[in-house]
């Protein structure tokens, strides 16, 4: 049924690309601008590939620095257990649905913890805050980050990327593209990234620094143009993360410390094949993306107590295999009327299995002491998704745009459930249910003149609701769909001939049902729902060019996230008035760039984030009270493709929480001071 999907969709894409027949559309970007199909009024922070490297930043969480209200844990095992935020709007560690979904080349990147993607041959990142219900074909509860990677030009291009550091890091990446043929009408390109160092923490206990790293990843496509309006595309990636324990550590010790008696290992790997097909036609462009994705974490193996006394462990192994289909359409720019419109159809399947092990004290009757217990859990989620969305904008008004949009999603989704439990077997879950939504959206814009931009929009989002399948009670399995009621206001504004360019916006979500989690016991993991909740704040950016070469740039994000109608449906506690967890209340950067004409660069730059807390109960156990760290680079960039720099991260040597994870007391600490060298070669 599945692959027969997919055939329908192909013969469906050729169909449609047989019907037009028209000359090829030239696509101007320019880079702090949107590109063209991004024209509905938000607000968003865009990279290009050199600043990426300039900036020293090669994953999105690596971006949440320079980005306001944006922000991602870190349990230091690629994206396992990570939560995502924008504006307040987030996912849960474990089986939610993502508030922000991430795109590689049109291609959905799936849950949280599969993310694997990394910068190496990208061409722009696109960081969008707020909702974008009617531009992807995945539900944007919170926001998209949209990777996009270079692409073959007709000249053969090469480059690679080689640094060293502290730690014994040791990174290499490289990109081969170009045409195949003397007709330029097919093309390809080829990527590759290593990536290795020791580990931060030392384990005394076994002589090692368990928290190392080694991730492989490479990519490659083939692109075909028929004519000059037809693009047909196949692309494939491969990431192999062989990393070894997570950075958590017991709270209230030196964080680099851990006394265990388990080595630790977090192995993944991720692959994933896509065809895409783009037009442009006299009446209308189209993209289809028909894509399939497999991620397998095999195992996650960690110590539950941190310490050298042997049977408490706990050992993870789960897989996610998503298929899906994407038909995007929109309108010639440039009339009256613009539009936009799509569908899109998912399916992902989760399978796993959890294997824990405990030493529980035995009652007097029994001689004291204590026993030991294993715990069992496996389980499968199952997840279909359809949706149908579009926009339309008039522009029949001078210097003003109106939008609407719309979009109607219906999701399909099981548990299938057995355990063992700390008390012997517990009852099986099997349970489906379906969530069937429609999210208005409207919004308008002014040109007050060519540098003045200033919009407002507001519109309805779902994140649907699902399962948790680490949980023994079959009542508390199921959690609700979360909704929120949105509402924006910015402007956009250029100063002094475009020296200066300046983003501002305000925002206030009204959200029901908000999605929480709660470790309950060392086995039970449950997804609650807070009646209600608000998130409000504001963002400011800034880019100004101080004097020739010398340019200054700066970002500040302030977020309130307040559960403002919360029972706590296990004590039954009053939570309402506390902060949602995982929302830093706020984020700075500050950052200097020099530029000569001889090839010498630098950067100084400053970052700060707020506190933050980590459990619905706000406990200030489970706090990060703030953090500031200082990161600077120095290098020459030659005509010829050559360059060098030297560049520092956390010079200031912060000591500082990423994660906190309260059912274990334990915390996982940021990266620690380290300084590099970096060389890098271009043809």
């Amino acid at each position: 049924m599945k692959l027969s999907i997919f055939f329908i969709a192909l013969i469906f894409s050729n169909l449609i690309l047989k019907s037009q027949n028209a000359e090829k559309l030239e696509s101007i970007e320019i880079y702090g601008d949107l590109s063209k199909y991004l024209s509905w009024p938000m607000s968003a922070t865009a990279f290009s590939g050199d600043d990426l490297r300039m900036l020293n930043r090669f994953d999105d969480r690596q971006l949440a620095d320079l980005t306001p209200n944006f922000s991602k844990t870190d349990t230091g095992i690629g994206s396992f257990g990570d939560v995502v935020s924008i504006r307040g709007l987030t996912n849960t560690p474990f089986f939610s649905s993502p508030s922000v979904v991430q795109y590689v080349d049109d291609v959905p990147s799936g849950n949280v913890y599969s993310h694997t993607a990394s910068f190496y041959g990208t061409e722009k990142v696109e960081i969008l805050r707020g909702a974008q219900s009617t531009l992807f074909g995945v539900n944007s509860y919170g926001g998209v980050i949209n990777i996009e990677s270079k692409r073959p030009s007709d000249k053969l291009e090469a480059s690679i990327t080689t640094s060293v550091a502290d730690y014994d890091a040791f990174s290499v990446s490289g990109s081969l593209m170009g045409p195949l043929n003397d007709e330029n009408t097919i093309s390809y390109r080829i990527g590759l990234s290593h990536y290795e160092r020791d580990g931060f923490l030392n384990n005394p206990f076994l002589n090692t620094s368990p928290d190392f790293q080694d991730h492989l990843s490479y990519s490659g496509s083939l692109y075909w143009n028929p004519n000059d309006n037809l693009e047909i595309s196949l692309s494939a990636s491969f990431d192999d993360f062989n990393d070894g324990s997570h950075r958590l550590t017991p709270l209230g010790q030196d964080p680099f410390t851990l006394n265990s008696d388990i080595v630790g290992s977090a192995i993944q790997e991720t692959e994933s094949l896509s065809l895409r097909i783009k037009n442009s036609g006299d009446a209308f462009d189209f993209l289809s993306v028909t894509y399939g994705r497999n991620w397998e974490l095999n195992p996650y193996h960690f110590d539950l107590d941190f310490s050298p006394n042997p049977g408490s462990e706990s050992k993870i192994f789960q897989t996610q295999e998503s298929r899906g289909q994407e038909f995007r359409f929109s309108s010639i720019e440039g009339g009256v009327w613009d539009w936009a419109a799509g569908a899109a159809y998912g399916d992902s399947e989760v399978e796993g299995n959890t294997t824990r092990s405990f030493f529980i004290p035995l009652p007097p009757q029994f001689g004291g002491g204590f026993a030991p217990v294993t715990t069992t859990t496996d389980y499968s989620l199952n997840e279909e998704s359809y949706s149908l969305f579009g926009q339309l904008t008039y522009n029949g008004i001078d210097s003003i745009g109106i939008h609407l949009g719309l979009r109607g999603d219906q999701y399909d989704k099981s548990l299938n459930r057995n355990a063992f439990g700390l008390s012997g077997p517990v009852p099986n879950i099997n349970e489906s249910s379906d969530y069937s939504f429609i999210s208005p959206r409207a919004g308008i814009d002014f040109e007050l003149s060519d540098s003045s931009l200033i919009y407002l929009n507001s519109g309805i989002a779902y994140k649907s609701g699902g399962y948790s399948a680490f949980i023994d009670n079959p009542e508390l399995a199921q959690f609700n769909e979360e909704q929120s009621w949105t509402k924006e206001i910015g402007l956009k504004k250029r100063w002094l001939d475009d020296k200066v360019r300046t983003n501002f916006a305000i925002f206030h979500n009204n959200i029901d049902d908000y999605q929480v989690e709660r470790s309950l016991v060392a086995t039970d993991y449950a997804i609650l729902n807070a009646d209600e909740a608000r998130s409000y704040g504001a963002e400011i950016e800034l880019s100004a060019e101080i004097f020739s070469g010398i340019t200054l740039e700066g970002s500040l994000g302030k977020t309130t996230t307040e559960l403002t109608n919360y029972i706590d449906p296990i004590s039954g506690s009053n939570l309402s008035g506390n902060k949602a967890p995982f929302v830093p209340e706020l984020d700075a950067s500050l950052a200097v760039n020099y530029s000569h004409d001889s090839g010498v660069f630098a950067r100084v730059e400053l970052v700060h984030q707020g506190e933050v807390y980590f459990n619905d109960q706000n406990n200030s156990s489970f706090m990060e009270n703030g953090y500031t760290v200082v990161n600077a680079t120095l290098g020459y960039r030659s005509e010829s493709g050559y360059e060098l720099s030297i560049f520092g991260g956390n010079l200031s040597d912060e000591t500082y929480y990423v994660n906190i994870t309260p059912d274990l007391n334990a915390g996982t600490v940021g990266l620690p001071q380290m300084i590099g060298i970096r060389a890098r070669w271009e043809y």
